[in-house]
């Protein structure tokens, strides 16, 4: 990308507005945007538009039930966020083995969302929690679900000139339980080989309502439906969580590179959403 324009409104409308009609790219933290810039991934954009001073898109709010992640919510405010601690620690949890400080403090949620990486971490829990993106345009506004937005191998279903503006998820509430886990090479600064997340809204035992996800084993990160299904509407035991991970595993289509064999990731697509559920309800798993 060479030879463009570069603007930074201070409004959604006025971003909007210098998008209109042009080819545009835009950068918030620019963790996955500079990469891209200096390889030329993307391809040409004739203006560039900075949202970091659009103060619409940022903040972390919850309203009758719901929360809504602005699109400039960087990943150390989901790691320090009340809101976030209290109603949905699974975000903390994922921002806490996300990179490195410094890239926390930048990364943003939409950026790591819009990027549509197989292994992009903020993806799997949002998925698990049911998180919808909104989105704007100089010709209106709509809400797409998370799991319907990712379409591909870095393919989203957002239109030309379209921006996010915000991510929200219905709370699942004080007293659900929640799973977590990046495997990687190392503990630190290292890409996924898989993620898994896990959220179950229990009452009175019974499983009411299942969120699994995975990430960086299929094009995209995805929901697990079957798992979930599974579980649902159950007192879940051990058999029930090994039918639920074994539904994982089904719909897992991992690739060998460098960090992994396809063999070995597909295994760990069995084996750790097993172990998150049961860890998650109290299962023993006296076998492992």
């Amino acid at each position: 990308m060479r030879g463009f324009d570069f603007v930074a409104p201070t409004t959604i409308s006025a971003t909007l507005k210098a998008a209109k009609g042009r080819s545009t790219k835009y950068i918030a933290g620019g963790t996955n945007f500079l990469p891209d810039l200096r390889h030329q991934h993307d391809g040409p954009a004739k203006v560039v538009i900075d949202l970091m001073r659009v103060s619409a898109l940022q903040g972390i709010s919850s309203s009758k039930g719901q929360i809504k992640l602005g699109a400039l919510a960087t990943m150390t405010d989901l790691l320090t966020n009340k809101t976030i601690l209290k109603e949905a620690p699974i975000l903390a949890a994922m921002s806490e083995k996300f990179a490195g400080p410094i890239i926390r403090n930048r990364a943003t949620v939409a950026g790591n969302i819009v990027d549509g990486g197989p292994a992009a971490d903020a993806v799997p829990p949002l998925l698990a929690l049911r998180a919808k993106v909104r989105l704007a345009s100089e010709k209106g506004r709509r809400t797409v679900d998370l799991d319907k937005f990712l379409t591909g191998y870095r393919q989203t279903a957002i239109r030309s000139n379209e921006l996010i503006t915000a991510v929200t998820f219905p709370s699942p509430g004080r007293n659900h339980k929640w799973g977590y886990y990046k495997l990687a090479r190392r503990n630190a600064m290292a890409i996924t080989v898989v993620g898994v997340a896990v959220v179950l809204k229990v009452r009175r035992k019974k499983v009411e309502e299942a969120g699994i996800s995975l990430g960086s084993v299929t094009a995209a990160p995805i929901r697990c439906y079957e798992a979930e299904k599974i579980l649902e509407g159950n007192v879940v035991n051990l058999e029930l969580a090994q039918k639920a991970a074994e539904a994982c595993a089904a719909v897992a289509t991992p690739i060998d590179d460098i960090r992994a064999s396809a063999e070995y990731r597909k295994l760990m697509c069995e084996v750790l959403p097993r172990r998150l559920i049961c860890q998650a309800l109290d299962i023993s798993q006296d076998n492992e």
